[in-house]
């Protein structure tokens, strides 16, 4: 497979380096990153310990690609499709992104889109390496002009890169119980500057965490998602558990004072309800969150 990662961050990097492996992958990123991963290859640490040899860039390279991967920040998804339009026609797109609305933004424009969710935990530790603090989860699923059997051929790719993929058909549902596991467990691991693990070793954590789950799923359930409350708090509290060690990445946007996602996952759940319902805890974190983004932004 000839893969292109758009977006060589955490996640990102992941992903293009254990692909780089078995495949011809190029990952794009900011200079600083790229340049150190040619010139020292792409060092992982942690949970996956090996140097990777990508090709790596700074712009888009000329060429066909079979897959195309977003793994930008939800706020630069739009610049990233922009950026990618040499191959909408001839590549099909996976999202692998946090928050809701990316599939939809690239769905504009390139012709094939799979839409997909992870939450491995990984932490963008200097240019040219990063550390794989937890395993998580990878779905992959249609979502314009692709099928199941497209999404199968990621996903094969993907485990054989040991990134175990499952594939789903109905990839809104999922994308929507992803942003509640995200606002479950981001949010309050940016305000309490905590790593994931913090939010279940404590009962009263525990307790905030499944409390924000649920009133995530009421959003979902206004905006005509079904889903399960006490289900998706257990699948938020197993992910916080196995990814103990991790530093969510909105964390980690705080404390290096950048831009958060908030608007893409607590800010989608607020705007979903429309004045329908309240949501206290979701919107007391996402206030909280957007306080802490503007003074560490004014600080910098």
């Amino acid at each position: 497979m000839r893969a292109l990662v758009f977006g060589a961050g955490a996640i990102g990097s992941l992903l293009g380096g254990l692909l780089s492996i078995e495949n011809e992958v190029t990952i794009v990123g900011r200079s600083s990153h790229v340049n150190a991963v040619n010139r020292q290859g792409l060092r992982m640490t942690g949970l996956t310990q090996r140097i990777a040899w990508p090709t790596a860039t700074t712009v888009v390279p000329t060429g066909d690609f079979d897959i195309v991967f977003v793994t930008t920040k939800a706020y630069d998804t739009a610049n990233a499709v922009d950026a990618l339009r040499s191959l909408w026609r001839q590549s099909t797109f996976v999202t692998l992104q946090n928050g809701l609305g990316n599939a939809e933004r690239i769905a504009e424009h390139a012709d094939r889109v799979l839409a997909g969710t992870t939450s491995h935990g990984v932490t963008f530790v200097a240019p040219g390496e990063i550390h794989h603090a937890g395993v998580g989860e990878v779905t992959i699923g249609p979502w314009k002009s692709t099928t199941v059997d497209d999404a199968q051929a990621v996903a094969a790719a993907l485990t054989a890169a040991n990134l175990s993929a499952a594939v789903v058909s109905d990839m809104r549902r999922e994308l929507w119980a992803k942003v509640v596991v995200n606002a479950s467990i981001n949010p309050l691991t940016a305000v309490l500057r905590r790593p994931n693990g913090a939010l279940v070793d404590r009962e009263d954590l525990r307790a905030l965490l499944a409390l924000v789950a649920h009133e995530a799923v009421a959003a979902a359930n206004a905006a005509g998602i079904e889903l399960d409350g006490d289900e998706l708090a257990h699948r938020a509290a197993d992910i916080a558990a196995k990814t103990a060690g991790n530093r969510s990445s909105m964390l980690q946007d705080i404390e290096r004072g950048r831009r958060t996602e908030i608007d893409a996952i607590t800010g989608e759940l607020l705007r979903a309800c429309r004045g329908r319902i309240d949501l206290p805890y979701v919107r007391t974190l996402d206030a909280l969150v957007r306080g802490l983004e503007r003074a560490r932004l004014e600080a910098s």
